[in-house]
């Protein structure tokens, strides 16, 4: 017992002490990742995916073409469990993440050329979203390296 004690107490002691320092002793990337998070109905899963791939799918590859984006992922749990759905968007800087009207119709007018027969059913997709599915969270984060 007394040596779980003096651990503990030095333990405290040694984080009282040590101040760590962005850029000393750690970096952020220049690189950011817009991460969302989701919780799909339980038997809607297999039909947000599907959805996701012509509506968000097509959106993260054109501007993955165009350089907006430097990757993105999709991540799900098949457990029941709520959140079920996560979303990673990688861009290469924080100033590639700023939205501006050039990029939106860009990606717009190369998704109307490539998917112009898809639009009402689109529409119809996007709307649908609502019913079966909750956003969580979303943030934008940075990756730590050590020194």
């Amino acid at each position: 017992m007394f040596k779980q004690s003096l651990l503990g107490a030095l333990l405290v002691s040694v984080s009282f002490f040590s101040n760590a320092e962005i850029w000393e002793d750690y970096s952020l990337s220049e690189e950011v990742i817009e991460h969302t998070v989701i919780a799909v109905q339980g038997n809607y899963l297999d039909d947000y995916l599907v959805r996701l791939e012509r509506t968000w799918v097509r959106s993260m590859e054109v501007q993955k073409e165009l350089g907006y984006v430097t990757d993105y992922t999709i991540l799900v749990s098949t457990a029941a469990d709520s959140p079920n759905v996560w979303l990673n968007v990688e861009y290469p800087n924080m100033a590639a993440y700023q939205p501006s009207e050039e990029k939106w119709n860009k990606v717009n007018e190369i998704l109307a050329e490539r998917y112009a027969d898809d639009d009402d059913e689109l529409d119809a997709i996007a709307k649908g979203y609502e019913e079966i599915r909750t956003m969580i969270d979303h943030q934008v984060v940075h990756k730590v390296t050590y020194k």
